[in-house]
């Protein structure tokens, strides 16, 4: 799970079947930008279209299939970047603007027309050159849907063969016209009134749109799912939590496998020369006061056959999870030399502060994670040993002891400790990470010239009650957790707790090359990076900043007049002019950040000042 509003209202509370287009609007602009070109159909995208990196159009969620969230331009760089200024900057006509939605989509852009979905699961289509508004898709989403879990938000859209691809919030699968923004075909693929809700950015590749399931907090049953790009018929749908006679069934305890969470926050990764699709999912549901077992697949890496959804291997990073140490963040692919031989990796830093680098062939560490004993607990079946990567922690991974000093929601003292450490029913137990900390959802990038993972993480604690077993009981629809909150001295309404860093990582050796501690605000935003030597950040304080990638100095910043930058950015061209594109709406995970609904793009050549 990523913490979230939801988390806020508990602690605060004490703790294909096609239809018919007439269920969603689209309002046609036209279809041509304001220079008279017409938006130009993407073509169904071959294996090497979608794995190039993005040298002028960024056409998937992750730059490529590789999700490296790296460009090759370097118009903008280290010697020129203090004179980026904001090109155009529109704004969404109010959508995902209200207190409840997140701004966390990443822009795509294809021959000069960009395509951004807002908190509201509304798409725009814009003239990537000025911002003008080509046509907007509006989703006319249930405002009741009552098992959002973290936010109202949309992380993206795919784009490939004439559409725009959309996942929503009310469980649908959404492909529209990419000339007008009507709707070709949409798939119910899950019900929200079940808890079951989507929010990841769905993937186009072979003919198909991949997508996963959210909603671990309310008892959903995880699920990679995939659909036919032409007609919205499922394909193949896997299951992260195995029933009877599947892979890993007996890793769950009785019929917990039924409402066990291990959903899925990210968009997944594909190598076309493996034939593998990649992701990684979410804690196991209820947290706590489960039976024995690993709970596979949750808290893990997994690989799948992407022609057929069959299992091919899957790594655990945290066994029978009880602290919410899920893995949110989007994997990463990359081809890296160690130990002198040129190894197919991938790589997630997880919740738990560490950087898992695994063969993506087969699964196995690449750096080395060795199984290390834990403390133990009988209430909670802990697992005797958890999984810990040879290499440098990013994020605290002990509580902070003066800020526990007062008594617990239970009216008892707190119990201190770290990364690992049980609480159960007894007394509240602080940990760090807390369930916000280390790397969330927000996605790092990947530069294969410095061979560093950008990572965006915050440092925070939080405390743990368990609830008796005879209360932890599903209900579908509601929320199935299981435990209290407490968060000591600290101001409930700022979950992140003592800041945010930007640090560089080393994947031939997984220690730290630089890091940043972020005086200006929350690191939120996600990275990208480019041949320039640039790394792109957006805080809290709503600015927008760059790095130096080599040195991690702090180069360039902008600030927005109404909201933080709390979505991934991205870099494209048009007619040779190299852009930096951002959606600034805020979050509802940060109450600070504000909430608005601008989209801005900086060139070198830019005339809106920092404010406008």
């Amino acid at each position: 799970m990523r913490l979230s509003r939801m988390l806020f209202v508990l602690i605060s509370a004490s703790l294909v079947i096609l239809v018919a287009a007439g269920f969603a609007s689209a309002t046609p602009f036209g279809k041509e930008t304001s220079g008279g070109t017409a938006i130009v159909v993407a073509p169904a995208f071959s294996p090497s279209d979608l794995r190039a990196l993005p040298s002028g159009n960024w056409i998937t969620n992750g730059g490529n299939i590789y999700n490296q969230r790296y460009s090759p331009l370097d118009q903008i760089n280290t010697s020129n970047v203090a004179g980026l200024k904001a090109a155009w900057h529109t704004h969404l006509d109010g959508s995902g603007k209200g207190k409840k939605y997140s701004a966390e989509g990443t822009p795509l852009v294809y021959q000069g027309t960009m395509f951004i979905p807002t908190g509201n699961d509304d798409v725009f289509a814009l003239d990537a050159t000025t911002g003008q508004h080509l046509w907007t898709y509006h989703s006319n989403i249930d405002q009741k849907n009552a098992t959002v879990c973290c936010g109202w938000d949309n992380r993206g859209v795919a784009i490939g063969d004439g559409k725009v691809f959309v996942s929503q919030l009310d469980g649908k699968v959404v492909a529209l016209d990419q000339l007008t923004g009507g709707i070709v075909w949409q798939t119910q693929s899950v019900r929200w009134q079940d808890g079951c809700t989507i929010t990841v950015a769905p993937l186009y590749y072979d003919g198909m749109i991949f997508t996963g399931v959210s909603g671990a907090e309310f008892g959903c049953r995880g699920s990679e799912t995939a659909y036919n790009a032409k007609t919205g018929r499922m394909v193949w749908r896997f299951y992260n939590c195995p029933g009877p006679g599947d892979i890993g069934f007996g890793s769950w305890f009785g019929n917990e496998w039924r409402n066990c969470g291990a959903t899925v926050w990210n968009t997944p990764t594909v190598d076309p020369d493996l034939g593998l699709l990649y992701y990684t999912t979410a804690n196991a549901d209820p947290w706590n006061a489960r039976g024995p077992g690993d709970d596979l697949f949750s808290s893990s890496f997994v690989a799948l056959d992407e022609k057929t959804g069959q299992y091919v291997w899957h790594f655990q990073t945290v066994h029978h999870d009880i602290w919410d140490y899920d893995q949110p963040s989007p994997t990463v692919l990359f081809d890296i030399t160690i130990d002198g031989k040129l190894r197919k990796a991938i790589a997630e830093p997880g919740k738990t502060g560490w950087v898992y680098i695994l063969d993506r062939t087969n699964g196995v560490p690449l750096i080395g994670i060795n199984e290390k004993k834990v403390p133990q607990n009988k209430f909670q079946h802990t697992a005797k040993t958890q999984p810990i990567p040879v290499g440098d922690a990013f994020a605290m991974q002990c509580a902070k002891k003066s800020v526990y000093k007062g008594k617990a929601p239970d009216g008892k003292p707190y119990k201190v400790g770290c990364i690992w450490d049980v609480y159960d029913t007894k007394q509240f137990v602080a940990v760090a990470p807390g369930a916000s900390g280390g790397n969330n959802w927000i996605p790092s990038s990947y530069n294969p010239n410095t061979q560093d993972l950008y990572i965006c993480s915050l440092d925070t604690d939080l405390a743990y009650e368990a609830i008796p077993t005879a209360k932890t009981k599903y209900l579908g629809g509601q929320v199935f957790i299981g435990l209290k909150f407490g968060v000591g001295n600290t101001n409930p309404n700022d979950f992140a707790g003592y800041g945010g860093h930007l640090t560089a990582m080393n994947m031939t050796t997984n220690r730290i090359h630089w890091n940043n501690k972020l005086p200006h605000g929350d690191c939120y935003s996600g990275t990208f990076t480019t041949a320039g030597g640039l790394v792109f950040l957006g805080l809290t304080d709503k600015t927008y900043r760059a790095y130096d990638a080599k040195t991690g100095r702090d180069l360039w910043s902008f600030k927005s007049n109404d909201a933080a930058f709390s979505a991934p950015g991205m870099t494209y061209t048009v007619n040779g002019k190299q852009y930096v594109g951002i959606y600034a709406g805020g979050s509802g995970n940060t109450p600070k950040a504000g909430h608005g609904d601008s989209v801005y793009a900086f060139s070198l050549d830019g005339t809106i000042p920092s404010g406008g």
